[in-house]
Protein backbone atom coordinates (compact mmCIF):
# COMPACT_ATOMS: atom_id res chain seq x y z
CA UNK A 1 0.00 0.00 0.00
CA UNK A 2 1.83 2.92 -1.23
CA UNK A 3 0.28 5.72 0.27
CA UNK A 4 2.91 8.77 -0.30
CA UNK A 5 1.79 7.84 -3.82
CA UNK A 6 -1.66 7.87 -3.55
CA UNK A 7 -0.93 11.43 -1.69
CA UNK A 8 0.48 12.66 -4.85
CA UNK A 9 -2.22 11.64 -6.95
CA UNK A 10 -4.98 13.19 -4.91
CA UNK A 11 -2.67 16.26 -5.53
CA UNK A 12 -2.07 16.25 -8.93
CA UNK A 13 -5.73 15.52 -9.77
CA UNK A 14 -7.07 18.18 -7.27
CA UNK A 15 -4.74 21.26 -8.96
CA UNK A 16 -6.05 19.61 -12.11
CA UNK A 17 -10.12 19.62 -11.08
CA UNK A 18 -9.45 23.18 -9.23
CA UNK A 19 -8.75 24.93 -13.43
CA UNK A 20 -12.00 23.31 -14.30
CA UNK A 21 -13.69 24.04 -10.77
CA UNK A 22 -16.93 25.43 -13.26
CA UNK A 23 -17.33 22.36 -15.17
CA UNK A 24 -17.50 20.23 -11.73
CA UNK A 25 -19.85 22.65 -10.10
CA UNK A 26 -22.14 22.91 -13.00
CA UNK A 27 -21.87 18.71 -12.52
CA UNK A 28 -22.57 19.02 -8.72
CA UNK A 29 -25.76 21.13 -9.39
CA UNK A 30 -26.78 18.62 -11.92
CA UNK A 31 -27.01 15.82 -8.70
CA UNK A 32 -28.50 18.20 -6.46
CA UNK A 33 -31.83 19.29 -8.60
CA UNK A 34 -33.72 16.01 -8.14
CA UNK A 35 -33.13 15.76 -4.41
CA UNK A 36 -33.99 19.42 -4.67
CA UNK A 37 -37.22 18.47 -6.69
CA UNK A 38 -38.05 15.85 -4.62
CA UNK A 39 -37.82 17.82 -1.37
CA UNK A 40 -40.58 20.22 -2.83
CA UNK A 41 -42.54 17.48 -3.98
CA UNK A 42 -43.36 15.99 -0.89
CA UNK A 43 -43.42 19.49 1.13
CA UNK A 44 -46.43 19.93 -1.32
CA UNK A 45 -47.60 16.71 -0.46
CA UNK A 46 -47.44 17.09 3.46
CA UNK A 47 -49.00 20.13 3.51
CA UNK A 48 -49.51 21.03 7.12
CA UNK A 49 -50.10 17.79 8.26
CA UNK A 50 -47.70 14.58 7.81
CA UNK A 51 -47.39 11.44 5.68
CA UNK A 52 -46.30 8.05 7.84
CA UNK A 53 -45.02 10.46 10.75
CA UNK A 54 -42.79 13.11 8.33
CA UNK A 55 -43.86 16.83 8.75
CA UNK A 56 -43.14 19.13 5.92
CA UNK A 57 -40.17 20.37 8.22
CA UNK A 58 -38.64 16.73 8.32
CA UNK A 59 -39.18 16.09 4.52
CA UNK A 60 -36.94 19.75 4.35
CA UNK A 61 -34.37 18.49 6.82
CA UNK A 62 -33.96 14.98 5.46
CA UNK A 63 -33.38 16.26 1.88
CA UNK A 64 -31.13 19.11 2.63
CA UNK A 65 -28.98 16.42 4.17
CA UNK A 66 -29.61 13.79 1.16
CA UNK A 67 -28.15 16.49 -1.12
CA UNK A 68 -24.91 16.94 1.39
CA UNK A 69 -24.64 13.15 2.20
CA UNK A 70 -25.28 12.09 -2.15
CA UNK A 71 -22.32 14.91 -2.83
CA UNK A 72 -19.75 13.10 -0.59
CA UNK A 73 -20.35 9.85 -1.42
CA UNK A 74 -21.25 10.07 -5.10
CA UNK A 75 -18.70 8.15 -6.63
CA UNK A 76 -16.94 9.54 -9.77
CA UNK A 77 -14.91 5.78 -10.70
CA UNK A 78 -19.02 4.62 -11.46
CA UNK A 79 -18.12 6.13 -15.21
CA UNK A 80 -14.38 7.42 -15.14
CA UNK A 81 -12.81 4.11 -14.51
CA UNK A 82 -14.84 1.98 -17.29
CA UNK A 83 -14.00 4.46 -19.86
CA UNK A 84 -10.55 4.45 -18.92
CA UNK A 85 -10.28 1.41 -19.54
CA UNK A 86 -11.69 1.25 -23.11
CA UNK A 87 -9.91 3.94 -24.42
CA UNK A 88 -6.60 2.36 -23.21
CA UNK A 89 -5.21 4.95 -20.13
CA UNK A 90 -5.76 2.36 -17.50
CA UNK A 91 -2.59 1.05 -19.09
CA UNK A 92 -0.56 3.83 -17.56
CA UNK A 93 -2.25 3.29 -14.60
CA UNK A 94 -1.02 -0.11 -14.47
CA UNK A 95 2.48 1.26 -15.40
CA UNK A 96 2.32 2.95 -11.71
CA UNK A 97 4.03 1.33 -8.91
CA UNK A 98 1.07 1.87 -6.89
CA UNK A 99 -2.47 0.10 -7.61
CA UNK A 100 -4.62 1.37 -10.40
CA UNK A 101 -7.36 1.99 -7.25
CA UNK A 102 -5.49 4.73 -6.08
CA UNK A 103 -6.27 6.67 -9.02
CA UNK A 104 -10.10 6.58 -8.72
CA UNK A 105 -9.90 7.16 -5.02
CA UNK A 106 -7.46 10.64 -5.64
CA UNK A 107 -10.01 11.79 -8.68
CA UNK A 108 -12.71 10.64 -6.19
CA UNK A 109 -11.25 12.86 -3.25
CA UNK A 110 -10.65 15.59 -5.67
CA UNK A 111 -14.02 15.92 -7.26
CA UNK A 112 -15.43 16.15 -3.61
CA UNK A 113 -12.61 18.89 -2.07
CA UNK A 114 -13.39 20.88 -5.30
CA UNK A 115 -17.12 20.58 -4.70
CA UNK A 116 -17.50 21.08 -1.41
CA UNK A 117 -17.37 25.13 -1.25
CA UNK A 118 -19.96 25.55 -3.99
CA UNK A 119 -22.14 22.54 -2.62
CA UNK A 120 -21.92 24.31 0.68
CA UNK A 121 -23.26 27.71 -0.46
CA UNK A 122 -26.00 25.99 -2.27
CA UNK A 123 -27.20 23.87 0.60
CA UNK A 124 -26.96 27.35 2.89
CA UNK A 125 -29.20 29.21 0.55
CA UNK A 126 -31.53 26.53 -0.06
CA UNK A 127 -31.99 25.97 3.88
CA UNK A 128 -32.57 30.03 4.37
CA UNK A 129 -35.09 30.17 1.84
CA UNK A 130 -37.17 26.97 3.05
CA UNK A 131 -36.70 27.61 6.42
CA UNK A 132 -35.39 24.48 7.74
CA UNK A 133 -35.34 23.88 11.26
CA UNK A 134 -32.41 21.60 12.33
CA UNK A 135 -32.58 19.88 15.88
CA UNK A 136 -29.80 17.19 16.34
CA UNK A 137 -28.61 15.15 18.91
CA UNK A 138 -24.94 14.84 19.21
CA UNK A 139 -24.77 11.22 19.71
CA UNK A 140 -26.72 11.26 16.88
CA UNK A 141 -23.60 12.96 15.24
CA UNK A 142 -21.22 11.20 15.66
CA UNK A 143 -22.86 7.79 14.84
CA UNK A 144 -23.94 9.64 11.61
CA UNK A 145 -19.85 10.44 10.77
CA UNK A 146 -19.39 6.56 11.25
CA UNK A 147 -22.00 5.46 8.85
CA UNK A 148 -21.41 8.32 6.70
CA UNK A 149 -17.58 6.64 6.50
CA UNK A 150 -19.24 3.36 5.97
CA UNK A 151 -21.54 4.93 3.25
CA UNK A 152 -18.65 6.19 1.40
CA UNK A 153 -16.15 3.46 1.15
CA UNK A 154 -19.40 0.83 0.52
CA UNK A 155 -20.69 3.03 -2.40
CA UNK A 156 -16.87 4.00 -3.77
CA UNK A 157 -15.70 0.16 -3.58
CA UNK A 158 -19.37 -1.23 -5.48
CA UNK A 159 -19.15 1.15 -8.32
CA UNK A 160 -15.36 0.78 -8.60
CA UNK A 161 -16.05 -3.32 -8.85
CA UNK A 162 -18.38 -2.74 -10.90
CA UNK A 163 -16.59 -0.34 -13.55
CA UNK A 164 -13.34 -3.22 -13.37
CA UNK A 165 -16.21 -5.48 -14.92
CA UNK A 166 -14.93 -3.40 -18.50
CA UNK A 167 -11.66 -5.56 -18.11
CA UNK A 168 -13.45 -8.09 -19.22
CA UNK A 169 -16.47 -6.95 -21.57
CA UNK A 170 -16.74 -3.66 -23.49
CA UNK A 171 -20.74 -3.95 -22.23
CA UNK A 172 -21.40 -2.63 -18.80
CA UNK A 173 -23.16 0.84 -19.61
CA UNK A 174 -26.78 -0.93 -19.16
CA UNK A 175 -25.08 -2.65 -15.57
CA UNK A 176 -24.13 0.49 -14.27
CA UNK A 177 -27.62 2.33 -15.71
CA UNK A 178 -29.21 -0.57 -13.50
CA UNK A 179 -26.66 0.08 -10.51
CA UNK A 180 -27.59 3.88 -10.59
CA UNK A 181 -31.85 2.98 -11.43
CA UNK A 182 -31.45 0.97 -7.97
CA UNK A 183 -29.86 3.68 -6.13
CA UNK A 184 -32.35 5.82 -7.10
CA UNK A 185 -35.04 3.83 -5.93
CA UNK A 186 -33.75 2.34 -3.00
CA UNK A 187 -31.60 4.47 -1.56
CA UNK A 188 -33.67 7.30 -0.36
CA UNK A 189 -33.55 10.15 -2.96
CA UNK A 190 -37.29 9.81 -4.86
CA UNK A 191 -38.59 9.27 -1.19
CA UNK A 192 -37.29 8.28 2.36
CA UNK A 193 -36.46 4.73 2.60
CA UNK A 194 -38.69 3.93 5.56
CA UNK A 195 -41.87 5.15 3.40
CA UNK A 196 -41.34 2.77 0.85
CA UNK A 197 -43.98 0.24 0.09
CA UNK A 198 -43.49 -2.55 3.25
CA UNK A 199 -42.53 -5.60 0.74
CA UNK A 200 -39.74 -3.44 -1.22
CA UNK A 201 -38.66 -1.84 2.07
CA UNK A 202 -37.95 -4.89 3.49
CA UNK A 203 -35.77 -6.09 0.13
CA UNK A 204 -34.44 -2.72 0.58
CA UNK A 205 -33.61 -3.49 3.76
CA UNK A 206 -31.27 -6.02 3.21
CA UNK A 207 -29.55 -5.16 -0.14
CA UNK A 208 -26.52 -2.17 -0.56
CA UNK A 209 -28.12 0.51 -1.98
CA UNK A 210 -30.26 2.55 1.19
CA UNK A 211 -26.68 2.15 3.60
CA UNK A 212 -25.41 4.27 0.55
CA UNK A 213 -27.28 7.06 1.54
CA UNK A 214 -30.70 7.03 3.28
CA UNK A 215 -29.82 4.82 6.32
CA UNK A 216 -26.94 7.78 7.72
CA UNK A 217 -29.58 10.21 7.42
CA UNK A 218 -32.37 8.28 9.32
CA UNK A 219 -29.53 7.45 12.04
CA UNK A 220 -28.64 11.28 12.47
CA UNK A 221 -32.56 11.94 12.27
CA UNK A 222 -32.97 10.10 15.04
CA UNK A 223 -35.79 7.69 12.81
CA UNK A 224 -34.13 4.75 13.94
CA UNK A 225 -34.47 2.37 17.30
CA UNK A 226 -31.16 1.15 19.45
CA UNK A 227 -31.85 -2.11 17.46
CA UNK A 228 -32.11 -0.61 13.72
CA UNK A 229 -29.55 0.71 14.31
CA UNK A 230 -27.37 -2.00 15.49
CA UNK A 231 -28.53 -3.94 12.27
CA UNK A 232 -27.77 -1.35 9.95
CA UNK A 233 -24.18 -0.64 10.79
CA UNK A 234 -23.95 -4.49 10.73
CA UNK A 235 -25.81 -4.62 6.97
CA UNK A 236 -22.76 -1.85 6.06
CA UNK A 237 -20.17 -3.54 7.22
CA UNK A 238 -21.20 -6.82 5.91
CA UNK A 239 -21.87 -5.48 2.50
CA UNK A 240 -18.18 -3.68 2.76
CA UNK A 241 -16.57 -6.89 3.27
CA UNK A 242 -18.37 -8.86 0.93
CA UNK A 243 -17.73 -5.81 -2.03
CA UNK A 244 -14.01 -6.28 -1.18
CA UNK A 245 -14.33 -9.88 -1.72
CA UNK A 246 -15.83 -9.35 -5.24
CA UNK A 247 -13.32 -6.34 -6.00
CA UNK A 248 -10.45 -9.10 -5.36
CA UNK A 249 -12.36 -11.92 -8.00
CA UNK A 250 -13.19 -9.20 -10.44
CA UNK A 251 -9.76 -7.69 -10.40
CA UNK A 252 -7.83 -11.37 -10.13
CA UNK A 253 -10.00 -12.29 -12.99
CA UNK A 254 -10.06 -9.48 -15.12
CA UNK A 255 -6.23 -8.63 -15.34
CA UNK A 256 -5.84 -11.82 -17.15
CA UNK A 257 -8.28 -10.71 -19.70
CA UNK A 258 -7.03 -7.05 -20.62
CA UNK A 259 -6.33 -5.94 -23.70
CA UNK A 260 -4.93 -2.33 -24.14
CA UNK A 261 -6.29 -0.63 -27.28
CA UNK A 262 -5.45 2.47 -27.67
CA UNK A 263 -4.45 4.66 -25.53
Amino acid sequence: MNFRGGLVLIKKSLFGFVASRAFFWTLSFGWMLAPLIYMFVWIEASGNGSISGYTKNDFITYYVFFIFVNQLTYPTSNWTVGDNIFNGTFSYWLLRPIQPIYEAIASDIATKVVCIPFVAVFILTVSIIVKVKITLIFTNVLIFILCLILAQILRFMFAYSNALLALMTNKIGALLSINETLVFLLAGQIIPTDLLPDTIRQIGNFLPYKYMLGFPIEVLLGKLSQSQLIMGIGIQVAWIAGVIVLHNFIWNKGIKHYTSVGG
